[in-house]
């Protein structure tokens, strides 16, 4: 979710800042029809209400520690309102849309075998703002890490994120 807060702070222009780091943001929740027909019953009528929110924590990462302490984490929710649902489905095509006009440095980096979040939606903002001719070359930065799935930090070898991430501050800063 961190991903698409980011994604949104920048598509919003919220604050000036030097420079953006998304991972695997939300771009695309991913939602089938009747996910969405739910969503619209459910913020008229119960706005508040909490669901599960469908995640499988086995595709958080390939490291099963990772994934135990994600389980045993008591800060985790696994329901999910109505009203973050909207956030999720909205905020993410938004980003998509505005990345014709980015103007923040922003490195995108995202998992290719991501399945909590639809990595079309990050292929999609990259691609818009690489054929956009209102945004700079090399404003928007992506990497696409094939074989990873959602939280690439704390992938089993994640050393080819962080060089990736070391690469682009160093470059950026």
């Amino acid at each position: 979710l961190g991903g698409l807060v980011v994604g949104q702070f920048g598509a919003l222009k919220m604050r000036p800042v030097e420079g953006l780091v998304m991972s695997s943001p939300a771009m695309d929740a991913g939602l089938t029809i009747f996910q969405k027909l739910l969503l619209a019953v459910l913020l008229r009528l119960a706005p508040d209400l909490c669901v599960s929110n469908g995640l499988d924590a086995r595709y958080i990462s390939h490291d099963e520690q990772v994934v135990k302490k994600y389980l045993a984490d008591r800060l985790v929710h696994h329901k999910i309102s109505a009203r973050l649902g909207q956030f999720i489905a909205t905020a993410g095509p938004a980003a998509v849309a505005a990345a014709a006009h980015w103007s923040t440095p922003t490195l995108l980096l995202y998992a290719g075998a991501d399945r909590l979040v639809n990595p079309a939606g990050s292929r999609a903002f990259a691609q818009t703002a690489a054929n956009s001719p209102a945004v700079r070359p090399g404003m928007v930065t992506a990497k696409c890490f094939d074989g990873l799935y959602h939280e690439i930090f704390n992938e089993v070898d994640a050393v080819p994120v962080f060089d990736t991430l070391k690469a682009w501050l160093d470059a950026k800063f």
